[in-house]
């Protein structure tokens, strides 16, 4: 039988012992515990850090033919539920036209009363966002056309509820 130590005596070599790893699982639990909780942190900051904004991808390049004679680029990505399917071809007079097709998760087209916009920007950030007015040809594809566009780089920002999708592309001289 042990005897418990009185007030002021020295703790026996197993009581010290007992004492050491007692404080080594109270260390552990509480670092296994602090790194759990840095964790959810992080998952929940995560909602504040997300940019709304994808990139589409080109695909492939557009081969230059009458209306298209600068060529073009097919792209192709996805923005929130819809998979977005675009073809963006430049004209002699640096005009763009945009072909975009969206499709959903069970490939139905998007409806027509889907709230979106197109518009076009310098990449530096220079100028102000030029809009494009799009046409509905038939049920989620849609078309567009620039004025003629100045020279350098620009993207395509076609906006959908809740998320943005953004497509780069240069004009050449």
């Amino acid at each position: 039988m042990t005897k418990s130590p009185t007030p002021g005596s020295a703790p026996t070599a197993g009581q010290a012992a007992a004492a050491s790893g007692a404080r080594s699982a109270r260390l552990l639990v509480g670092l296994i515990g602090g790194v759990f909780l840095l964790l959810i942190a992080a998952f929940v900051g995560m909602i504040f850090l997300v940019h709304d904004e994808v990139r589409l991808n080109a695909v492939g390049p557009i081969a230059a033919a009458p209306g298209a004679e600068r060529g073009g680029v097919v792209f192709h990505g996805t923005a929130n539920i819809w998979e977005v399917r675009g073809r963006l071809t430049q004209d002699n007079a640096r005009q763009v036209s945009f072909a975009i097709d969206l499709v959903g998760p069970t490939a139905q087209p998007a409806p027509a009363g889907l709230q979106l916009s197109l518009s076009l920007e310098r990449t530096d950030g220079t100028g102000t966002p030029i809009p494009l007015d799009h046409r509905l040809v038939r049920p989620g594809s849609l078309v567009a056309t620039s004025a003629p566009l100045e020279t350098g780089p620009w993207r395509l920002r076609l906006t959908l509820p809740e998320i943005e999708a953004l497509q780069e592309f240069s004009v050449e001289p």
